[in-house]
């Protein structure tokens, strides 16, 4: 995304990177996505709830960032506190049902959408922890999305290659 990129810019490359990401997770069945082995031993159920608190926080970051509030932004300090959120955030879901996952999931979606629609388009490139808030919301949302795209894409082949 270039610096110069508009509001509407960002919602397209956030609904597109979104629709390519849902049509990757409707390749697999239930039982697929319940199956360990995506990323090391998370499933796409794990990637999926994952993949929601992110783009919720995402979704919760904006409104504080354009009300004056960006103290209260959450953000991991290193790569070690993003692991250890990813771990907590996947402990608190390994119990829940794949619906239950799934609804959060497309639900995170709609609430950056709404976040990013209700979002001061002049605020997009102001500065915030060494990025623009452009970065730090693609980073947590359709960048993710693309990310963890190519894995399920990678796994749908792996799984495949084993079935045939």
């Amino acid at each position: 995304m270039s610096v110069t990129a508009t509001k509407a810019d960002v919602e397209r490359d956030l609904v597109e990177a979104w629709q390519a990401l849902a049509s990757a997770v409707d390749s697999f069945s239930d039982v697929e996505l319940e199956q360990p082995g995506v990323v090391e031993d998370w499933s796409v159920k794990d990637l999926l709830g994952h993949i929601a608190f992110w783009t919720q926080e995402a979704a919760r970051n904006l409104p504080l960032i354009a009300t004056g509030k960006a103290e209260e932004v959450r953000r991991p300090a290193s790569q070690g506190d993003v692991d250890e959120w990813n771990e907590r955030e996947q402990r608190l879901r390994q119990g829940r049902p794949l619906y239950d996952v799934r609804e959060e999931w497309l639900e995170s979606f709609q609430r950056a959408m709404q976040a990013l629609a209700a979002f001061p388009s002049e605020k997009l490139q102001e500065e915030f922890e060494g990025r623009t808030v452009l970065e730090l919301f693609a980073e947590d949302t359709y960048d993710h999305y693309r990310e963890h795209r190519a894995q399920l894409v990678g796994w749908r082949q792996e799984l495949a290659t084993t079935e045939a």
